[in-house]
């Protein structure tokens, strides 16, 4: 039997082509079972790709589901993004609620709460995403396993790293400075003994490098080879832990820079807004830049 299915990609956390994380969405994924999820996620061969399905909730807006092209992920940040950007620009897709430019998506890590700000009618100028989950800052990482990970000196990297999380975990480390950043190749054998070692139930061992700029100003890159993504332009996910582990026990923001030596240069805002008696607010935001319109067709 044929099968035919509706898709969009865009360019996300980038104003214009080319750049930013790829996203493949496709909308009325009802009628895929996850193993065809799985196998649609594999022919994209993006980082991620999302399936939109109806909510349990008639009050949310989607059940969203986000698939490497080796597995899938209980949250992550640029596939949200990018999914309520072709929602937003797609409203005959959506399959529940919207209301004043809020989405909800229910996820595996939980409900994620989204915002989108528009120029015009149909067309999103911005869109933010609240991480589902609270932060947490869990074990330690030594610095020369990290070093071991990404091919540098240990003397460059500034401090042992440590694993984080909103919703999925990484660990994060600093470097030096942005000369630095630019050597990092990654080591698939020291990533694997660092998931031995100091790895997480559940998902491969992934790490975000990264040094501080100006004022607020970062600049990154995640390698994630055991998860089947040996760079990533853009990750949001990480990037809303960072900037939370960043600002500890303040209301900050930061602008992180990433993808730029993989000629996708990104940028996702931060926003970490502390409030009383409750977990910080971590926000990640950006613009997404639409590619392509297209159908998917096999046959069984």
């Amino acid at each position: 039997m044929d099968q035919e299915l509706m898709f969009a990609t865009v360019d996300v956390f980038s104003d214009c082509a080319f750049g930013g994380n790829p996203l493949a969405v496709y909308p009325h994924a009802e009628q895929l079972t996850s193993a065809q999820m799985q196998q649609i996620a594999r022919e994209m061969n993006y980082s991620e790709t999302t399936f939109v399905l109806p909510p349990s909730d008639p009050q949310h807006t989607a059940k969203v589901r986000i698939f490497t092209p080796q597995a899938e992920l209980p949250f992550a940040g640029h596939p949200n993004v990018g999914t309520a950007w072709v929602l937003a620009q797609h409203p005959q897709w959506v399959p529940g609620r919207v209301q004043n430019g809020q989405m909800y998506f229910e996820q595996a890590a939980g409900l994620v709460d989204i915002e989108i700000e528009y120029q015009s009618s149909q067309q999103p100028s911005a869109c933010w995403i609240t991480a589902p989950k609270a932060f947490e800052r869990l074990h330690t990482v030594p610095r020369q396993v990290l070093a071991d990970c990404v091919g540098i000196a240990v003397d460059a990297i500034c401090n042992d790293g440590c694993v984080a999380s909103v919703g999925i975990p990484f660990a994060f480390v600093e470097v030096s400075d942005r000369k630095v950043l630019a050597q990092c190749k990654p080591h698939l054998a020291a990533f694997e003994l660092a998931d031995a070692s100091y790895g997480y139930p559940a998902e491969g061992f992934s790490l975000m490098v990264y040094c501080c700029g100006a004022a607020g100003v970062l600049h990154a890159r995640m390698f994630g080879p055991l998860i089947g993504i040996s760079e990533d332009p853009a990750t949001g996910s990480a990037a809303a832990a960072l900037a939370a582990l960043l600002a500890g026990s303040e209301s900050k923001e930061f602008v992180l820079h990433q993808g730029a030596d993989m000629r996708r240069p990104s940028v996702l805002q931060l926003r970490v807004q502390q409030r009383h008696s409750a977990s910080p607010k971590v926000q990640v935001g950006g613009h997404c830049v639409p590619m392509i319109n297209g159908t998917l067709r096999w046959v069984n």
